[in-house]
């Protein structure tokens, strides 16, 4: 919390400075740094967009919501990433056309025997997922018993003190299964609940400068260096997240 606060006083309330030979560094809204395996994903590719084109940059901690908020307001840069629906909710928001990475939406449990191949079947049981991510909350059904965390190192402790039966991650699509340190007996469950694109996302003022990243974007892509910066990012996210 501190280090997130930290971060919102050093990204919004001081005056953008930059030497007079190098732009002011875009602020990039992230949220959830410490375990969420996507986000920091998305970060490494983003890292390498903006050194590409020789744009400073710096992440922002935030939570969810909140970094979405600040965005459609005007007050931030860019997003690290979001999925279309935020788009259409927020018009003043533009996004790269290509996509930084294409998501799964995957369930967890502790629980051996538990199956859930439909969203039905997941009504009865208290589902936990991350606060202010936008399309879990379009997708779960209104009678379903939610249980909103702030992070997904939350999420795991949720599942470990038995206050939760599953939770509902975003995650690469076709990543392997997460083994955090601490949950032996965690499983992923085999259906897949949605999948679909996420995209970098700036204030609607940046359009060139959003430009110039897509065009960085598509070059990384077609030299195939973007996969293997995403499955880099991957593994190491992994390692440290298993406790190696």
């Amino acid at each position: 919390m501190l280090a997130g606060l930290v971060s919102l006083a050093a990204g919004l309330g001081s005056p953008r400075t930059a030497r007079a030979s190098e732009p002011a560094p875009v602020r990039v809204g992230t949220w959830d740094r410490d375990g969420n395996l996507l986000i920091g994903v998305s970060e490494a590719i983003l890292a390498r967009l903006y050194a590409d084109i020789g744009q400073p940059m710096v992440f922002v901690d935030l939570p969810t919501r909140r970094a979405g908020q600040l965005l459609a307001q005007g007050q931030l840069d860019a997003n690290v990433h979001r999925a279309s629906d935020f788009l259409t909710a927020n018009p003043d928001v533009i996004a790269l056309p290509t996509p930084l990475n294409r998501v799964a939406m995957r369930a967890y449990t502790l629980q051996p025997t538990l199956q859930a191949l439909h969203w039905k079947d997941l009504a009865p049981l208290r589902v936990a997922h991350l606060r202010g991510v936008l399309r879990v909350e379009q997708l779960m059904l209104p009678n379903q018993r939610r249980v909103e965390s702030a992070s997904v190192r939350d999420l795991w402790r949720l599942l470990a003190t038995d206050m939760a039966d599953v939770v509902l991650v975003n995650e690469m699509a076709n990543a392997p299964a997460q083994h955090p340190s601490g949950l032996p007996e965690l499983r992923r469950l085999e259906h897949v609940f949605d999948e679909h694109p996420v995209h970098h996302v700036l204030w609607a003022t940046q359009a060139r400068l959003a430009s110039r990243l897509n065009t960085a974007l598509i070059a990384l892509q077609s030299s195939g260096n973007l996969d293997g910066l995403q499955q880099s990012a991957l593994a190491g996210l992994m390692r440290r997240q298993g406790g190696a």
